[in-house]
């Protein structure tokens, strides 16, 4: 009996004493694992940190629940915290607590905001790297899932008088985080311009405590359903995909895009458009520079450079490229211009010009800007009445009359064109626009309204025979005398034109007040 009584004497103050410390550790350890994260966070982040509300409960697992979390990097109050969280809540094993390691299964985030601080051209301040000494010691932790939808990543710039480069992250997941460690992570943001889903993967990471933007990101994307329609004047649903690398600050992109019915609005005629390009995001100023894009619109190929660039003071963004092509098709680019079934002339094309595309509501059409110089040769007119007259021209110029002309084939004279071009407020100025066929030369100066098609050219045609020569018999001698008259600038004949009315029904004359 007294046995008994020892035993149960002895089981009475483990109860008691195993109270007593359940009573103490609750008592203490909400406050030593909001002690320990805080610690955490400030050294991982090199911030100081607030919440507006940490509650820590212990049974019956630990739950974590925080709301109103501010970070802000090296103390700064200058700039945007480098981390803003509306509420964070996570559930850790009560034996977690004993390991040197501790594992988290998830983390979930609501109304997560990074905003990257520019990279500081001196060293960080030190204030802040280094635990502070009344700090516990950090945790050594690694989570299964951080889960954080509906984030924001914002890139400021160097000039604080511009906006930031903004990210939205539809839905975020970042696996295996840990402390000096890469995570992998699977996103899913929403492009506004054009609109569009992005799906990426790959891994982020390890975190850069001192220049936080220099933190390394690498993985995959495709950019599906992309509407240009919300570019006004464009239209065609794009898919793209690619891979990306480098850090946060400098991400280095190639990929490629297909929009199978690319429009500029102005024919109707949409046309398959295939790029391949290499690009480089530029955190610091915003910027994208493309270097090169390799483009494919249907049978024409050409390369371009430059970039999309910030404007100050404006929401939207320049485009500016320069443009070469040694391989396309003029009636590969007519498709996009006229709103004829067929194009009225086709042939080979080389070309270069300045693409400018400024910022703007307005259509792409009335907002572009090209400067350039192109030449077409072996040029043939799709209209056989056009191509005959052509053809015709061409064996008046070189003297060929009666039965010799009609032993020439009619409709198989090629042309070359070749001129400098200027585009702006929908209207295409060209200078020095020449065109020649055996035996004859026409010289332009003129415009082109892309609208409504109107042509307004002045310029010459110049003909290796003289006046003479253009016909037999008596209207050839009656002629004889008017050849000095009409020779002028080397030509046999010169002879002052203009041309009007529209592209797809353009009118030849005379130019009465300039033939004297």
């Amino acid at each position: 009996m007294q046995k008994r009584l020892i035993i149960g004497g002895a089981l009475l103050l483990v109860v008691l004493a195993g109270a007593i410390v359940a009573k103490q550790m609750a008592r203490r350890l909400p406050g030593y694992l909001r002690n320990r994260a805080l610690s955490t966070l400030r050294e991982h982040f090199d911030s100081d940190v607030k919440f507006s509300d940490l509650q820590v409960s212990i049974y019956p697992k630990i739950v974590i629940r925080g709301e109103g979390l501010v970070l802000r990097f090296h103390g700064r109050t200058d700039i945007p915290p480098l981390i803003s969280i509306k509420g964070v809540s996570t559930e850790i094993e009560f034996w977690e607590l004993f390991r040197r390691t501790h594992h988290v299964r998830r983390i979930t985030m609501e109304g997560l905001r990074v905003t990257m601080p520019p990279v500081e051209p001196r060293a960080p301040s030190t204030s802040h790297s280094t635990p502070r000494n009344k700090d516990p010691r950090p945790f050594r932790v690694v989570v299964d899932e951080i889960v954080a939808d509906g984030a924001e990543l914002d890139m400021l710039v160097q000039d604080p008088n511009k906006p930031p480069h903004i990210f939205y992250i539809r839905s975020l997941r970042l696996q295996h985080a840990g402390l000096g460690q890469p995570m992998t992570y699977q996103a899913t943001l929403t492009n506004p311009v054009p609109e569009g889903v992005i799906d990426s993967h790959g891994q982020f990471g390890p975190w850069q405590r001192d220049q936080p933007r220099l933190t390394p990101l690498d993985g995959t994307y495709t950019f599906t359903h992309a509407d240009l329609s919300t570019i006004r004047g464009l239209s065609g649903i794009l898919s793209s995909q690619g891979q990306f690398n480098g850090p946060l600050d400098r991400i280095d992109v190639q990929g490629e895009t297909s929009t199978p019915d690319f429009s500029l609005g102005l024919s109707g005629h949409p046309v398959p458009l295939d790029t391949r390009f290499h690009a480089i995001v530029d955190g610091t100023t915003g910027n994208t520079m493309l270097d090169p894009v390799h483009a494919k619109l249907l049978n024409s190929e050409f390369v371009a450079t430059g970039g999309v660039f910030r404007v100050p003071g404006d929401r939207y963004r320049r485009v500016l490229l320069d443009a070469v092509s040694n391989h396309a098709r003029l009636e590969d680019l007519l498709r996009l211009a006229l709103t004829a079934d067929k194009p009225p002339m086709t042939g080979d094309v080389t070309f270069r010009t300045r693409i400018d595309i400024p910022p703007g509501k307005g259509i792409v059409a009335d907002r572009l800007k090209l400067d350039g110089e192109f030449h077409i040769s072996s040029a043939q007119f799709s209209k056989l009445d056009i191509q005959n007259k052509v053809a015709s021209l061409s064996r008046r110029g070189r003297g060929k009359t009666g039965d010799e002309a009609r032993a020439e084939s009619s409709g198989s004279v090629a042309s070359d064109f070749a001129g400098k071009f200027v585009l702006g407020d929908g209207v295409m100025t060209f200078s020095n626009l020449t065109f020649e066929v055996p035996g004859a030369s026409v010289y332009l100066d003129g415009t082109y309204a892309l609208h409504n098609q109107e042509i307004d050219f002045q310029g010459s045609l110049r003909l290796q025979a003289t006046l003479s020569q253009l016909t037999t018999g008596w209207k050839s001698a009656l002629l004889k005398p008017f050849d000095k008259l009409f020779e002028k600038e080397g030509a046999g004949t010169f002879v002052p034109i203009k041309i009007t009315g529209t592209g797809s029904d353009p009118h030849f004359g005379l130019d009465i007040k300039r033939v004297f």
